[in-house]
């Protein structure tokens, strides 16, 4: 007789979450020698530290309470990107007037015209500064494409369905649903990871090895467990490359890596909208920025003993070897094959979840043939253990 469409939305937050105005610490230069000075402030009081744990505590305050100090919170904006400030105006002035006819058919054909001025205006300025970042930097470039053509987010619908089909709305239950998910899908045999080595030789952390890992890091990221974004890293400087370094070399050397460094966060992005199976949404982590910067220093140590063993025909996840130079290979190979009237046969290889269905104890093994460094290897094996051990708790 009729159909009936429902929408289910997620409660709104009572408390909006607040968010630093890092870009700020770029732009602004007397607000990053402030923020600078409160760090070193605030760390100077513990300087004589030597445990692991209580270093990265005291540091990870310090630059957390120093920003909450000094760095102004960002200001939610509801209204259009295009919108000027007189627009709005205009608005309640508008709103105010509804009962006289007049007036209100004057101040809103006003309204109509500033809103064209101004969305005319935005439009030219974004494409001009297409023009000049499509050289320039490539990726600003294409976000400000997205933010013009005014790309949809997929949106989550807040519900789950469980093995049954069931919809699941309640919070506990789509929780214990994710958990059964991912136990499921990491459930297979795998032996333990032994690092197999002794001897933990392997070199001290340097400065221009973490100067180095902090310039790589992309800014605009997520924060991890620890709330420290890339943004209040690099503005510590030298300061914060020292820091940085101390604490490094120190879980280097001894193996002990703090606990909150070893957690990441686990979101499920949707694939589509409606999406209401776990297998329709994509997982991604989010980790502490000083793990990262570990992590690419000893990424970086490793991949020079692993290069000269990548062969020639490895074009991904290799620098300088990008896949659009196979993608072009391959065209210039099917015509060919169409001119000659040849038959070309291709396999295309999908491994479901490839990357966390790694057998890592064979990766361990693997490393270790290749002449990896004992330290090394126990970073590496540190991070892989807390991985296992908390891949039930993905959510």
């Amino acid at each position: 007789m009729g159909k009936i469409r429902v929408k289910l939305r997620k409660q709104k937050k009572t408390k909006p979450n607040i968010r630093l105005n890092l870009d700020l610490l770029t732009s602004v230069t007397d607000l990053c020698q402030k923020y600078n000075l409160k760090v070193k402030n605030k760390f100077k009081a513990l300087e004589e530290i030597e445990e692991v744990e209580e270093l990265w505590q005291q540091l990870k305050r310090s630059i957390t309470e120093a920003a909450e100090e000094e760095i102004p919170t960002k200001e939610r904006k509801t209204n259009q990107k295009w919108m000027t400030e007189d627009i709005p105006n205009l608005m309640d002035k508008r709103r105010k007037a509804k009962g006289e006819q007049g007036e209100y058919e004057s101040i809103h054909r006003e309204v109509r015209r500033k809103c064209e001025e101004a969305k005319e205006a935005w439009l030219n300025e974004k494409c001009r500064e297409i023009d000049i970042f499509q050289r320039q930097a490539p990726s600003t470039m294409y976000r400000n494409v997205e933010e013009l053509i005014g790309k949809k987010k997929v949106s989550s619908t807040g519900c789950l369905k469980a093995k049954n089909g069931e919809i699941i709305l309640e919070k506990d239950k789509i929780l214990e649903r994710w958990s059964e998910y991912i136990k499921e899908l990491f459930d297979d045999e795998r032996k333990e990871i032994e690092v197999m080595n002794d001897n933990f030789a392997g070199p001290p952390i340097l400065k221009d090895e973490v100067r180095t890992a902090i310039w790589k890091m992309k800014s605009g990221k997520a924060t991890g467990p620890d709330n420290i974004a890339a943004e209040q890293i690099k503005a510590l400087d030298e300061f914060g490359i020292n820091k940085i370094t101390e604490l490094l070399d120190e879980i280097y050397e001894t193996g002990e890596i703090p606990k909150e460094m070893l957690k990441s966060i686990f979101i499920a992005l949707p694939k589509k909208d409606g999406a209401t199976e776990c297998e329709l949404h994509r997982t991604i982590s989010l980790m502490s920025q000083v793990k990262k910067i570990l992590l690419r220093i000893v990424m970086m140590r490793v991949r020079n003993k692993i290069r000269p063993e990548i062969g020639d025909t490895q074009c991904g996840f290799v620098e300088g070897k990008g896949t659009t130079n196979v993608v072009y290979m391959l065209r210039m190979i099917i015509e060919r094959a169409l001119e000659m009237q040849k038959d070309i046969y291709l396999c295309f290889i999908d491994y479901t979840k490839a990357f966390d269905r790694v057998k890592h104890w064979e990766m361990i093994k693997q490393l270790k043939q290749l002449h990896v460094d004992g330290k090394d290897l126990r970073i590496i094996k540190k991070y892989l253990l807390a991985t296992n051990c908390n891949s039930q708790d993905r959510k």
